[in-house]
């Protein structure tokens, strides 16, 4: 084989294999943005729905107050609860803003992707590779999108590394650290 077709086998092989992770990268981004968004979206219809409930309790507890005193304290209850449902709700309306912050990074990363592959001189171009790479890993905010991006980089697969991403997720559910995103 002359040593020619050898060069051409490896840039292809570079190609192949950074198109690969790359791409495993973006199914994995792509899952975790679906999965929290399913998850806020129920969240923020349990929310809802509870409001709705505890405004009509508190409509009915008015009515009777008049009668009963010991409405006002249903009534303070149902307050409380109503502002915590509030509360939930505004943080499924974060976690709407991530995943829409994320699928934003997963387009933007494809765009750059696919001007990097357009151009055959760009398919064994370390230097385009690792921009892209390093457009990439500063795109991420959270500690567990690192892990996920490394495992990635590191020659796991999507489902592996979405593992290692759920349970650094966890990790930080359980801490009392509040990692803002």
């Amino acid at each position: 084989m002359p040593a020619e077709d050898n060069v051409i086998k490896d840039a292809l092989w570079c190609f192949r294999s950074e198109t690969a992770k790359l791409l495993g990268l973006s199914v994995t981004q792509i899952h975790t943005s679906l999965t929290d968004g399913d998850n806020s979206v129920g969240t923020l219809t349990e929310s809802f729905g509870q409001m709705a409930e505890f405004c009509a309790n508190v409509q009915t507890l008015s009515a009777e107050g008049q009668k009963d005193n010991n409405a006002q304290a249903q009534i303070n209850m149902l307050a409380n609860n109503m502002s915590e449902a509030i509360d939930n709700a505004i943080v499924a309306f974060q976690f709407y803003d991530r995943l829409s912050q994320r699928m934003e990074h997963v387009s933007g990363s494809l765009d750059q992707l696919s001007h990097l592959i357009k151009d055959d001189s760009n398919l064994n171009d370390p230097v385009g590779w690792g921009r892209l790479r390093d457009h990439i890993r500063s795109s991420y905010s959270l500690d567990a999108e690192h892990v996920m991006y490394e495992a990635i980089m590191s020659g796991a697969t999507a489902d592996e590394a979405l593992v290692l991403y759920r349970e650094k997720m966890h990790e930080s559910d359980a801490s009392d650290d509040i990692e803002l995103f």
